[in-house]
Formats: structure tokens, C-alpha cells, sequence
């Protein structure tokens, strides 16, 4: 399932994408485009709070960051969840 929604938000981020590059207009563009931003500044709130869940993440900080920008809890969630090193 986790991996299911994941690749929702990358679709959701692909729409947002090609509506600003212009190579899909009308209400798919501004749905798509709205979708991502909203997606963004929800993931960027929840990144406050996972913050300090991210350095259990077995690659560099950034990447974490990174990632928890584009999947919010589905990234940070089983890092919550490991015990700590």
C-alpha cells in the first residue's frame, strides 16, 4: 500500500510538473498544480515535526530531507518507529 501512494504523489508532483512546463492545460493543470503545492506545504509541516526522525535514516540527512519532502509520513513514519541507535 505504502508503495501504491507513493507513486500517487510522484504522479501528483509529475501533473504539477507538465502543467508548468505547459504541456497540459485546463483543469487538469490547475488541479495538478494545486495538488502539488498543497501536497509541499503539507509535507514541509509535517517536516517540523519529523525532524527529529530523520538522521535514522540509513543514507545522508539531505537525502532524508529530501525524501520526506516528497512522501511525508511515508517516509518518516518507519523511521519513527525503529528504536533508537
Amino acid at each position: 500500500m505504502s508503495l501504491v501512494m507513493k507513486f500517487a504523489c510522484l504522479v501528483a508532483y509529475a501533473l504539477g510538473i507538465a502543467g508548468l512546463l505547459g504541456l497540459i492545460h485546463g483543469p487538469l493543470a490547475s488541479a495538478g498544480a494545486i495538488l502539488s503545492i498543497a501536497l509541499l506545504g503539507i509535507h514541509a509541516l509535517e517536516l517540523l515535526f519529523a525532524f527529529k526522525y530523520l538522521g535514522r535514516y540509513r543514507g545522508p540527512f539531505a537525502v532524508s530531507v529530501a525524501l520526506s519532502l516528497l512522501f511525508g509520513v511515508l517516509h518518516w513514519a518507519p523511521l519513527a518507529r525503529q528504536t533508537r541507535r
